[in-house]
């Protein structure tokens, strides 16, 4: 009974769609800090906060690397919308791509 109730749930969940948007910006690395990646970007004045970043982008470069501060590079990342407990709408933004524009 329980495998059929959480195939059930799987089959139905697998149904429904995310809020999941892939943008990119050109933006300057401001760091890292308790696994959140800063960007600033002058295009539109804003700083971005990356909470989450794939395998491949972060193979790419040493994030951690304090050497690459204020370096810009054109940040690929995926929007992904979420309702936490309170039913409040979160925004969670991960890098999938990183390419190198202007070393500082």
């Amino acid at each position: 009974m329980k495998i059929a109730a959480i195939s059930i749930l799987l089959l139905i969940t697998s149904f429904l769609k995310t809020n999941q948007d892939t943008l990119t910006v050109t933006a300057t690395y401001e760091g890292v800090d308790d696994g959140v990646y800063y960007f600033s970007s002058e295009e539109d004045f804003n700083t971005y906060a990356f909470k989450e970043i794939e395998d491949a982008a972060s193979s790419k470069y040493n994030m951690a690397d304090r050497k690459l501060i204020g370096t810009e590079f054109e940040v690929t990342y995926t929007s992904e919308e979420f309702l936490d407990e309170e039913n409040e709408t979160y925004e969670v933004l991960t890098i999938t791509d990183l390419k190198l524009i202007k070393k500082n």
